[in-house]
């Protein structure tokens, strides 16, 4: 089933409830709706503490992020919001599989507990979905994630893909000895909702596996850490002022005080906005004891 099709169906069904229309809808789906954001609340607000060990959900996320895990590495603070922001994102994922159903979409598997060796480590996790045969990923949006990555597809994803999704889902779909489809989007914020397909060819996708070994051999074997990424250099009317900030990945990684000893979350040096947004920074004039170029 092509990406188009599903996203047209999605809209359509979309449509006509917005519209007060008759859609088909059975009494259990909405039974399950009820049961799924349960499950996700009960998760939510369970305080959690495990040992640390590749899965699915991780094992395409930044090799530095891993080691940084392992190695037991003070995580930063989240913000009082964070919690809300999670439970919004799993009500969104909730809403979109309701809505496929609702749709009449081709779903061949509400999840499956899958395995697959890496290196010689077995990873496992739960995949979200199949549509027609093929692995799919339902996901929560920013708007500016919405707008700024998923719009573009597959592309924009892959060229900016802080959170791993790209190695997540060829890992559930190699499991299963299934293609990768791709992702149902939802942006939170506005209910938009666009699906994303796989685009990638042979020899992307063998990179993508590839990546995916070595990042389990250079977990498992403790290989040096080594960060892979580098700070950004601030610029205000086109001239650097000497200032550096995290790119958007160490922006959202839960270890970037561990990784970055000197940052700071900041506004920027020469803003001229009433109300300037906060960065987080590794060098900064306003910082005593850290030089700036």
């Amino acid at each position: 089933m092509q990406a188009d099709v599903i996203e047209a169906m999605i809209h359509s069904t979309l449509d006509r409830l917005s519209n007060s229309e008759e859609v088909h809808v059975e009494d259990k789906w909405i039974e399950e709706a009820g049961e799924q954001f349960k499950e996700a609340l009960r998760k939510q607000v369970t305080p959690r503490d495990r040992d640390f060990r590749i899965r699915m959900s991780n094992i395409g996320r930044p090799l530095c992020q891993l080691q940084m895990e392992k190695s037991g590495a003070e995580k930063s603070r989240m913000p009082y919001n964070f919690i809300t922001r999670m439970l919004m994102g799993d009500a969104a994922e909730v809403i979109a599989r309701f809505f496929l159903k609702a749709a009449g979409v081709d779903v061949t598997s509400h999840g499956d507990r899958v395995e697959l060796d890496v290196a010689g480590t077995t990873i496992k996790g739960d995949s979200d979905l199949d549509i027609d045969g093929e692995v799919y990923d339902v996901k929560s949006a920013s708007q500016w994630s919405y707008a700024n990555k998923w719009s573009k597809g597959y592309r924009g994803l892959a060229e900016s893909d802080s959170f791993g999704y790209v190695g997540q889902l060829f890992g559930y779909a190699d499991a299963q000895n299934k293609k990768p489809g791709g992702w149902i989007v939802m942006d939170k914020s506005n209910g938009y909702v666009s699906v994303v397909k796989v685009e990638a060819d042979k020899a992307e996708a063998e990179r993508i596996r590839f990546n995916r070994s070595n990042v389990v051999t250079s977990v498992t074997e403790d290989l040096p850490f080594e960060r892979c990424f580098t700070p950004v250099k601030e610029y205000f009317r086109k001239k650097p002022t000497g200032a550096e900030k995290l790119g958007v990945a160490c922006s959202f990684c839960d270890y970037k005080a561990a990784c970055w000893p000197t940052l700071q979350q900041l506004t920027p040096h020469m803003s001229k906005s009433a109300s300037p947004a906060f960065h987080w920074y590794v060098k900064h004039p306003d910082m005593e004891g850290v030089e700036c170029d």
